[in-house]
């Protein structure tokens, strides 16, 4: 049996925030926070077309992220994240093809 990857806000920050931001053109400021990422991600959305997938994987994330502040194990918390983790990695994956 493999171990489960744990994520964290900061390692998702780290691995999406710029590509992501990038590929929209938006500019990142250091030092990302949740609310931030948060924002970032629904401010990438808002530049996409509203039939755009990556938009509503974006939007997704988002509010998975928003969430966030309702669970309360740490089991749950890890779902979160592992389901914002595959949102975001569509997200990005889709975003380096345009």
């Amino acid at each position: 049996m493999t171990a489960t990857k744990t994520r964290t806000i900061d390692g998702l920050i780290a691995e999406y925030a710029e590509p992501i931001a990038g590929a929209v053109g938006i500019e990142v400021d250091g030092g990302l926070t949740l609310p931030g990422f948060t924002r970032l991600l629904s401010d990438a959305a808002d530049t996409l077309s509203p039939a755009d997938s990556i938009r509503e994987y974006l939007e997704d994330a988002a509010e998975a992220l928003g969430a966030l502040a309702y669970v309360d194990t740490d089991s749950a918390r890890q779902a979160v994240l592992r389901k914002v983790d595959g949102l975001l990695y569509e997200a990005n994956s889709d975003l380096e093809l345009i």
